[in-house]
């Protein structure tokens, strides 16, 4: 039985990987910040603390074989540059450091898609040139630097996972698209051709636990997720109709909301507030993310088990149950 730790365990990635672990009969303990979502978890499995803290971060990993790093400081209108660069780069450092010290037998860094940005070639994949559009973006690219930069010089068994954009049971960052999608309130911002690729939890989970157990990942970078990407209008038809609901007509042109987000950011930025609109939200609306996931098939036998239309569904599901739709 492996003793594996899993940073950023109790979000929505992570709380997945962790029930698929322990599941398999994995000794699974998870490192999460004492302000971060509880979960069904004994206290046993937790140490609460925090990833820049070097010292927290060796103890947690001192009597484990495996690491599974996640946490990262996501991004967020208004975020400070300074706690992004340290909660990504600097606390990646630290697990790096960690895991050389007491030689963990694997570790899989959770990286993001984001890394190249806006694609212009589709589908784009693990070569395609590196374009980050935020700071979080750009935080996580420097964070990869760091992982390829210890295997180099002290051979550490690492694996770097893209994961595409998740949803399913436990998300909630897709719920205010489905939310206003079923009132009948969402506005297309532009016109809706960029592609979008959401990925089911479920498959970007399998991919994970495959980089973690495979020889052929060590040394590699893997994009994890589906193999469907669709227009984002195509993509609010497929809500839509899972929700029995009139998909949305109405759009309005980019350029004034983004001119609009800036400002906005700018304005509370500042003051430390979270603005209510920012270039990071519009984003979603502008930005190409359609990716192949040949070398993660080829190398790993990953295989997407959940269709698009299945996913949606099945989020559906869940957010009907929990009362949030």
């Amino acid at each position: 039985m492996d003793k594996i730790l899993v940073t950023g365990g109790l979000g929505f990635l992570g709380s997945h990987i962790v029930n698929r672990l322990k599941a398999l009969g994995n000794d699974v303990t998870i490192f999460a910040r004492p302000k971060s979502r509880k979960v069904n978890f004994s206290d046993n499995t937790v140490i609460w603390g925090d990833i820049r803290d070097e010292g927290a971060v060796q103890k947690a990993v001192q009597d484990v074989t495996h690491v599974i790093h996640l946490v990262s400081n996501f991004r967020k209108g208004g975020s400070d540059k300074n706690e992004a660069y340290d909660i990504n780069v600097r606390g990646t450092q630290n697990v790096l450091n960690a895991c050389q010290k007491y030689s963990v037998k694997r570790l899989v860094h959770c990286s993001t898609i984001g890394v190249h940005g806006s694609v212009k070639e589709v589908p784009a994949n693990e070569k395609s040139a590196f374009n980050p559009g935020d700071l979080y973006q750009s935080t996580k690219l420097e964070a990869e630097k760091r992982v390829w930069e210890a295997y180099k010089n002290t051979e550490l068994p690492v694996s770097v996972i893209r994961p595409i954009s998740m949803f399913g049971p436990g998300d909630l960052r897709m719920l205010k698209l489905f939310r206003m999608i079923k009132k009948k309130r969402f506005v297309i911002i532009g016109d809706g051709t960029p592609f979008f690729q959401p990925a089911y939890i479920d498959d970007v989970v399998n991919g994970f636990l495959l980089a973690l157990e495979k020889e052929e990942a060590i040394g590699e970078t893997f994009i994890i997720g589906s193999d469907e990407y669709v227009r984002l209008s195509k993509l609010c038809e497929m809500i839509a109709d899972a929700l029995n609901v009139p998909p949305p007509k109405i759009k309005i042109p980019l350029k004034p909301v983004l001119f609009l987000a800036d400002i906005c950011e700018k304005m509370c930025v500042p003051f430390g507030i979270e603005p209510p609109i920012h270039r990071r939200r519009v984003s979603f609306f502008q930005n190409n993310r359609a990716f192949a996931i040949d070398k993660a098939r080829k190398l790993l036998g990953f295989n997407p088990q959940t269709t698009l239309k299945e996913g949606i569904q099945k989020t559906i599901a869940w957010y009907e149950k929990e009362g949030l739709i």
